[in-house]
């Protein structure tokens, strides 16, 4: 999907989102946002600390009694920027042999005895005796991160995390088909699968036994609610310009250096951006604020550069300012 001044001037599906039953991918297949998620749940954040509810600078230590000493240094804020130092949860799980490493990639295989859910990583997490850095000190991407925020929005607003995103998020964007898969298995309508090339075939590898952890992964969407997700982030509906602009605003390391990373978004000079990545899943969403210019696109197929195709196309619609309508 590409996106100008308010408008979708492409939209378009290519492919197959099920091999098997053939059916085609169009606007309104659902895909696993993978890491795209980050930026929902970096809103969800936003939603609460406008109410008062917390604060960016309240310490991980305020929500969970559970965690050692160090929680007490690790802000919401550094979760967000990616400065806190948590190990990622799933090299936690494999190193204390709850997941096999070699676990199964195919959804038509023999299912892992261990499914692990959101509050076995957070409990996993805080089980971590030592941080791989001292909060602050460091740009380290971290989906742990992104999963304890997940958390401390259900602490604080009492709520499963898919209840609030459904009532905070989609239900006042109108995106009727975005839904957060976790424990519960909620039905998915009109999803993809996910595949990958292996001996010159495609397989379907939309297995995995952490499926249901969210937080920094899970959404399904399609390229229509993204849109409106998209426009809704010009505008005040979720929270105010003052907040939301904090979301595209770099954070920084505790003597100062602009990190390049905001509230789930890659900040740049021209746009804010960011991918996922997860079994056959690749996402990519672009935005040139100034132009109001985005582009979408969402994958079911490992072997896709999602982020070059979202380089070209915006390379193609920005070199043409007059014959697409820009003003540099």
């Amino acid at each position: 999907m590409v996106i100008q001044k308010g408008k979708v001037v492409l939209k378009k599906g290519y492919g197959l989102a099920d091999l098997e039953s053939r059916s085609p991918i169009t606007s309104d297949t659902a895909f696993l946002l993978a890491s795209v998620t980050k930026q929902f749940t970096a809103m969800a954040i936003m939603i609460l600390q406008e109410r008062k509810q917390l604060s960016f600078d309240d310490p991980l230590s305020k929500f969970f009694s559970e965690f050692p000493p160090h929680a007490q240094s690790v802000t919401v804020r550094l979760l967000l920027n990616h400065l806190a130092g948590f190990p990622e949860y799933d090299d936690l799980f494999v190193a204390t042999g709850k997941i096999d490493k070699n676990w199964p990639r195919s959804s038509k295989s023999k299912r892992s005895e261990f499914e692990p859910t959101a509050k076995d990583a957070l409990g996993l997490l805080a089980g971590v005796k030592t941080l791989r850095f001292e909060p602050g000190t460091k740009f380290e991407y971290s989906n742990s991160g992104y999963v304890i925020l997940a958390q401390i929005v259900e602490k604080v607003s009492g709520q499963r995390f898919s209840a609030f995103l459904q009532q905070n998020i989609f239900q006042p964007l109108e995106m009727n088909r975005s839904i957060l898969y976790d424990e519960t298995r909620p039905p998915l309508q009109n999803a993809a699968l996910s595949y990958e090339l292996q001996n010159g075939a495609y397989q379907d590898i939309s297995y995995a036994p952490q499926n249901a952890v969210y937080g920094e992964d899970n959404i399904y969407t399609t390229l229509d609610d993204m849109f409106r997700w998209d426009q809704a982030l010009y505008g005040e509906k979720l929270v105010r310009a003052e907040t939301l602009k904090q979301a595209f605003t770099p954070g920084r390391l505790n003597h100062g250096k602009s990190i390049g990373y905001g509230f789930g978004w890659f900040v740049e000079s021209r746009r804010v951006r960011h991918s996922g990545s997860w079994l056959g899943y690749r996402t990519a969403i672009a935005r040139y604020p100034d132009k109001e210019f985005s582009v979408i696109v969402l994958s079911n197929v490992a072997e896709c550069g999602v982020g070059t195709i979202v380089d070209k196309i915006s390379e193609i619609f920005l070199k043409n300012e007059k014959e697409n309508g820009f003003k540099p």
